[in-house]
């Protein structure tokens, strides 16, 4: 009897584990898919996200890196840069700031096929793991890129709203993309007070509600 009683609280235990921990997703995530298909995502649910275009600029953005408080924006820099840059990338790298890859406009992965494969073996070499996410420097994702991300498991993240002269009023749900480029850049002043104007969520939290964390393993 006290067996029966052991093995049906061990089932019922199982059951309610099963139900409870997909809704609360644990907090570890790998670098994974987090859609079902190939698919580009451009919108959230649950916040308002910031988002960084970085090709251009140093000390600007050593300014910026000393002010800015989590939660981080997330930065999609491209290899070009942080190549140029790795002092930087560690000092992001150890404030677990979270840095995505940004690309080359989207018509250059049809006339270049190998073009992804490349840039997202650069990233992992400097950054010492895949991006999770990805997008293109003009917002253009051709449907063989979409595919090509989907087979090497990178999710492809594009815009809600642009900061282009004024900073765009944002809704919830929101991805503001901001540009940091040589011929267009907005004003490290101006893109800290919006960092501390209000409240801001990770990419994956404002999409799924997920909350996402990292944990090293010993080997």
């Amino acid at each position: 009897m006290k067996k029966k009683i052991l093995l049906v609280g061990s089932v019922t235990l199982l059951i309610t584990l099963l139900f409870i921990v997909p809704r609360n997703y644990s907090s570890i995530l790998p670098v994974f898919q987090l859609t079902e298909k190939p698919t580009v995502i451009s919108k959230g649910t649950y916040g308002k996200t910031v988002t960084i275009d970085l090709t251009f600029g140093k000390d600007e953005i050593e300014t910026l890196l000393k002010d800015i408080k989590a939660p981080y924006p997330h930065f999609f820099i491209s290899t070009e840069w942080m190549e140029r840059s790795m002092v930087i990338i560690k000092v992001m790298q150890e404030k677990h700031i979270p840095i995505g890859l940004l690309g080359q406009e989207g018509e250059n992965y049809i006339e270049n096929p190998v073009l992804f494969q490349k840039e997202v073996d650069q990233f992992e070499k400097i950054i010492g793991e895949k991006p999770l996410w990805f997008r293109t420097k003009d917002y253009q994702f051709p449907v063989e890129l979409q595919e090509i991300a989907w087979k090497q498991e990178v999710n492809l993240l594009s815009s809600s709203k642009y900061w282009n002269e004024e900073v765009p009023v944002l809704t919830k749900g929101d991805v503001l993309s901001i540009p940091l480029h040589q011929d267009n850049r907005v004003d490290i002043k101006q893109l800290t007070q919006l960092l501390e104007s209000q409240s801001f969520l990770p990419i994956e939290q404002n999409i799924f509600g997920l909350k996402m964390n990292t944990k090293t393993f010993p080997e």
